[in-house]
């Protein structure tokens, strides 16, 4: 005999699961938007020393793990810690390979060109986040939001543009300060299309939401507007940052053009990362169902898996069910289910998927109230028990995806 189930107790299951139908269409159109960059090179740092000598070396080597704790935390007070000063004094346990090149550089003083040796080290990924995990800092994974950069300059010569072909130096100076701190920075091409949306006097006056429209076209998670101004004794520079539908504005100043850069792109660098970087936590983790579908062959489940084990807001994770291309994995959080979410839209390896839930309306009827969602609706794990009381209370929420990896 069918059982008739109580619509009562059903009912703010369905206005909840009604609610988010209505950020569907918003949820996946924002999630095409979305798409990080790979960064590469994180726990590797290359640092000039005035020679080949130990205490050189040892000393380099603690100036390499100081960036990349900086840029793997996305937080660049870090090295103000006292265990990260103290990490600092025995550097050398994490370091996996170290090795020596030279080139020729630019003299600051005169301009000649100077003979310069670098050296080369890379560190132990896993012993570094054990650390950082350890400490209570934060953890920002190698899928990290594009930054598109809008610039303009004025000095002697007037408001010049930065990018095209206007201010090179300026350009690559940017570029340099976002690779130490693992910044996907992307500049503007001020083709056609751009010019005829934006243009000097535009980003000089921080006109933030049409630049933000005229953004669209180079998939950027971040939009940053940056005016500077140059003096004969200083330099000033007025930054506006659109991250999440959210806004931040901040200055610098400085001395020289590029002591200016460094702090904008620090600046830069720990707001985007107090965004995006997971704060792990000692506690036990909280508990989600991933609910996957296309996982069509064995090599999808195996380059499922691998992805799982990279995701660095997920502490553990196990299958739990399989049925044909549809799994379902418990996923053990480091942190919370936002931060997995937010990871997920960056690399678009999982694809949020909508989901019905048919509801019987009473005992013989063919008839069904049908709902979409995109994320976290909460379903119960397990066979159901029978009851007159409605269905049961839902024990951990549920992510829907399919697997696009």
């Amino acid at each position: 005999m069918t059982k008739i189930v109580n619509l009562l107790s059903v009912a703010p299951l369905l206005r909840a699961l009604m609610f988010r139908a209505l950020t569907l269409a918003a949820l996946m159109l924002s999630s095409a938007l979305t798409i990080g960059a790979e960064v590469t090179d994180l726990y590797k740092a290359s640092v000039a020393v005035p020679d080949r000598s130990v205490a050189a070396r040892d000393s380099a080597v603690a100036e390499g793990l100081s960036r990349v704790l900086v840029r793997v935390s996305g937080n660049s007070s870090i090295v103000l810690q006292d265990s990260v000063k103290s990490a600092l004094t025995d550097a050398g346990r994490y370091v996996v390979q170290f090795g020596y090149h030279s080139k020729e550089t630019l003299s600051p003083e005169d301009g000649a060109m100077i003979k310069t040796v670098f050296l080369n080290v890379s560190f132990d990924d896993v012993a570094v986040n054990q650390f950082l995990r350890r400490e209570g800092f934060p953890i920002w994974a190698t899928s990290r939001p594009n930054i598109l950069f809008w610039g303009a300059v004025s000095g002697v010569g007037g408001r010049q543009l930065v990018g095209g072909q206007q201010q090179i130096a300026l350009q690559q100076a940017l570029e340099q300060q976002a690779k130490r701190r693992g910044l996907p920075l992307v500049l503007p091409k001020y083709d056609d299309q751009d010019l005829a949306q934006v243009r000097a006097g535009d980003i000089w006056g921080m006109f933030v939401d049409p630049i933000v429209s005229a953004s669209a076209r180079y998939d950027a998670n971040v939009v940053v507007i940056a005016k500077v101004l140059e003096t004969p004794d200083s330099v000033r520079v007025s930054a506006a940052l659109s991250i999440q539908e959210q806004q931040q504005w901040w200055e610098v100043a400085a001395e020289t053009l590029d002591q200016a850069v460094v702090m904008l792109i620090d600046q830069l660098g720990d707001r985007v990362g107090e965004r995006f970087a997971v704060q792990a936590s000692l506690a036990v983790g909280e508990q989600v169902i991933l609910d996957v579908s296309g996982v069509e062959e064995l090599k999808d489940y195996a380059r499922l898996g691998e992805y799982l084990d990279g995701l660095l807001a997920i502490r553990g994770w196990y299958l739990s069910q399989a049925q044909g291309s549809h799994h379902q994995y418990t996923i053990i959080l480091e942190s919370d289910l936002d931060a997995l979410e937010q990871g997920l839209r960056l690399d678009r390896k999982l694809v949020p998927q909508p989901v019905k839930l048919v509801v019987p309306l009473g005992e013989g009827s063919t008839d069904a109230a049908e709902s979409t969602s995109t994320s976290t609706i909460p379903v119960t794990e397990g066979p159901a028990e029978a009851s007159t009381n409605g269905p049961q209370v839902p024990a951990r929420p549920v992510l829907y995806y399919r697997w696009n990896g």
